[in-house]
């Protein structure tokens, strides 16, 4: 409870509502918070830029909801510090969060948004399976894929997921939904345990690095970073935005091996990079919540 009056002290209630401010209008350097809750998992923003899905741990489970950032007013606090009105305002998190995977036998991680931003799919793991689920966004309806045993997924199109097994980490598949439609894409030397996805490029991340897809190419690539965690994006030639080996959210340079910290404090969980690479958002243990930030475009043209 105290850090909660810490940070509700921090962000003042200079609100932007009238201005129609959103995360849209921070600064480079600053920092949104938009949750402060146990969201201590992975994060996924639509194509659109405009909703942000994200975990959130309760006694029994994981769910997955998501925010409608451009309906999502700010207040600024001065000195870059900015947070969610809902949060100086103590409002109830129900009436912000919009529900996508909840069950009250299953846990969810991972969700990946499809490109129209219409549907979402997780993983789902009950007792001692997991499976790939689907949701619509309107209607909520959970649907089961019957892909089984998976270590991480992502959408190829509306019809086709990339897969990779638990039993087989090397390999990249590719599965047709609703028939038994599989193959094999890509072998990579390094296990993966995590894909993130942007524009034509598939990265597949490994406990020492990423290995880039190119899926206009059919080309691999692979760099070796300093990283943990299940997601990864290369942003520019040189910088990388994802963890440190110590769990900071970072943007890292793979010629000189330098770091840029988006937080203070270790123990961040896996970032989320925007679609049009703007703004990096990710759960901060310092501040205990979701924060966002904006990526200073000099890390874009590197």
């Amino acid at each position: 409870m105290r850090n909660l009056i810490l940070i509700l002290s921090i962000f003042t209630s200079v609100s932007f509502v009238e201005n129609g401010y959103t995360y849209r209008n921070i600064h480079y350097g600053d920092y949104l918070a938009v949750t402060y809750d146990n969201n201590h998992g992975e994060l996924d923003w639509d194509n659109s830029n405009s909703n942000l899905a994200f975990v959130t741990n309760t006694l029994e489970n994981r769910e997955i909801f998501y925010l409608n950032l451009n309906k999502l007013s700010i207040s600024s606090g001065g000195e870059g510090f900015y947070s969610a009105d809902y949060l100086n305002e103590l409002k109830d998190k129900s009436n912000v969060y919009q529900p996508l995977f909840t069950a009250y036998d299953t846990s969810f991680s991972a969700p990946r948004w499809n490109s129209k931003g219409d549907k979402i799919m997780a993983i789902g793991k009950s007792k001692n399976e997991n499976e790939i689920f689907i949701t619509n966004k309107k209607s909520k309806i959970l649907m089961g894929t019957k892909i089984k045993n998976v270590k991480a997924a992502h959408w190829k199109n509306d019809s086709t997921m990339y897969v990779v097994y638990e039993n087989d980490l090397n390999k990249l598949n590719e599965i047709v939904l609703g028939e038994k439609k599989e193959k094999m894409v890509l072998e990579t030397n390094q296990p993966i345990k995590g894909i993130s996805k942007h524009s034509n490029s598939i990265f597949l991340i490994s406990e020492n690095g990423i290995s880039e897809f190119s899926v206009k190419k059919q080309t691999v690539k692979w760099f070796k970073l300093p990283i943990k965690g299940n997601t990864g994006w290369r942003i520019s030639k040189l910088n990388f935005v994802a963890l440190n080996k110590n769990g900071n959210a970072q943007i890292l340079d793979v010629n000189n091996a330098t770091t840029h910290p988006f937080c203070y404090g270790d123990n961040n969980g896996p970032p989320a990079l925007s679609h049009n690479k703007k703004f990096v958002a990710f759960y901060s243990e310092f501040f205990n919540g979701i924060i966002i930030k904006r990526i200073d475009k000099k890390f874009l043209m590197e």
